[in-house]
């Protein structure tokens, strides 16, 4: 990828922790559509033993690569490209999707431009199969959270209402929208306004920390959905794999809920 002549309208950012895989899935989708909105790419390699800084310093060595070898959160390495980036715009983006869109980020661009009072979008997320990845969410409860984590699969038809209330399924995926809880996985931001906030709150080493980010900016500015454009992610959904990541999923909804309140319903 070359760098833009102009100084870029868009920061990509982008985390691997030994996840060169997936950027070399992304790439072929990513990189046209950074072209478009004249967007710079930025790259914390954290800790990877899987070659990805020589890959990408010999495939594209005009991209922006920052080694990260002290154990770091998730935000906390976005954290580092907000320090480095030069956009108007910074997106938070995990390494494991693909964009649907080739005009994804002009359009992103050019409903903030449009919209001065939000402060962060997201676009529509969808599976594999192009069905609705339900990342729109309300703001977790204790049930929310206890139904989603630990809810025998035969009992999920009875609590199908309330699964669907919290992913706002029952507002849909078709129309453009205030959204109180954006996932982390894509998010589109205003520069300026993240770094006003010091970006990513460091104490949630993961989960949460994209509920708090969203609920940060919307002391100022309002957070978005807007579903004229897709991206679909490839999600690995940790928490339900093995048991330190329920821990650590628990432990920093109990963080979250020392800080915004807890409710149980």
């Amino acid at each position: 990828m070359t760098i833009p002549t102009a100084i870029p309208d868009v920061s990509i950012s982008l985390i691997s922790t030994n996840e060169r895989y997936h950027l070399e899935k992304l790439f072929p989708s990513l990189l046209p559509a950074a072209r478009q909105a004249n967007a710079e790419i930025l790259v914390v390699d954290h800790r990877s033993t899987d070659g990805t800084s020589d890959y990408l310093r010999s495939n594209y060595p005009q991209m922006k690569v920052v080694q990260n070898r002290v154990k770091s959160s998730y935000g906390e390495n976005h954290n580092i490209n907000l320090r480095y980036a030069n956009g108007r715009y910074f997106v938070i983006s995990n390494t494991d999707i693909m964009i649907n869109s080739p005009d994804l980020f002009v359009r992103l661009r050019d409903y903030m431009d449009q919209h001065p009072d939000v402060g962060i979008v997201s676009p529509k997320i969808t599976n594999e199969d192009m069905t609705i990845q339900g990342l729109n969410k309300r703001y977790p409860t204790i049930l929310d959270l206890f139904l989603r984590r630990f809810l025998p699969k035969f009992l999920a038809g009875a609590f199908q209402k309330r699964l669907d209330y919290y992913e706002m399924r029952d507002v849909g995926y078709d129309h453009d929208y205030d959204v109180p809880s954006l996932s982390g996985s894509f998010l589109f931001c205003r520069t300026d306004l993240l770094r006003s906030i010091k970006g990513f709150d460091p104490r949630y080493y993961m989960y949460f920390d994209d509920t708090d980010l969203c609920r940060r900016v919307q002391q100022t500015h309002r957070t978005a959905y807007y579903h004229q454009v897709s991206i679909t992610h490839f999600w690995r959904r940790l928490a339900h794999k093995n048991l330190y990541h329920t821990f650590l999923f628990i432990k920093m909804a109990f963080r979250y809920f020392n800080r915004w309140g807890y409710k149980l319903l």
